[in-house]
């Protein structure tokens, strides 16, 4: 199954927050994220990131209560209904190699989901975490995820974040955009 649209993923969070015995706030990134935007049509899961360890606890046992199981990985939980066939992806700290700024929180959008606070970034900031993981995986979506991105966005934005992310960062995307430049 498909989260078809925005109501498709705010319908699903809605229906794991019945069971949260806390308030988590969630930052929806990836292919979520982009769905919110209208830039994707569909998203084959829910991606999100929290800001404290606390907070995706808290989320995961809602998944679990809600009938969703926990496949763990390195930086990333996945839940999976297998009933239903979907998939939510959740983490927290650091959204891959990036680090959330203070800048970046600034520029966040809030969704409210009952009790749940549900935040999405910028598009710029969504650019930069796009171009991280597309640089290592080249995944045909990433790619095509960062490109429609890329054409919303106001590049100086996205340099002075980059003043605020790590070296390793700042390398990603900057070969990312020399790769976006060369391919015009």
């Amino acid at each position: 199954m498909r989260f078809r649209d925005w109501e498709a993923v705010r319908k699903e969070l809605k229906s794991v927050g019945t069971y949260l015995k806390n308030h988590p706030r969630a930052i929806a990134i990836g292919g979520t994220a982009l769905v919110y935007y209208g830039l994707k049509r569909s998203t084959r899961d829910i991606d999100l990131a929290f800001p404290t360890q606390g907070e995706c606890f808290w989320f995961a046992e809602a998944l679990r209560e809600s009938g969703y199981e926990l496949r763990k990985g390195e930086a990333v939980w996945r839940f999976i209904d297998f009933e239903r066939d979907l998939y939510i992806d959740i983490s927290y700290g650091k959204i891959g190699d990036v680090s959330p700024s203070q800048a970046m929180f600034s520029r966040l959008k809030e969704e409210r989901i009952d009790e749940m606070s549900v935040w999405i970034p910028a598009l710029e900031d969504l650019f930069i975490m796009k171009a991280c993981h597309s640089i290592d995986t080249y995944e045909t979506d990433a790619i095509g995820d960062a490109k429609r991105i890329y054409e919303k966005i106001d590049m100086k934005i996205v340099h002075n974040e980059l003043r605020n992310q790590n070296e390793r960062v700042n390398e990603k995307v900057k070969r990312w955009l020399s790769e976006f430049v060369e391919r015009k």
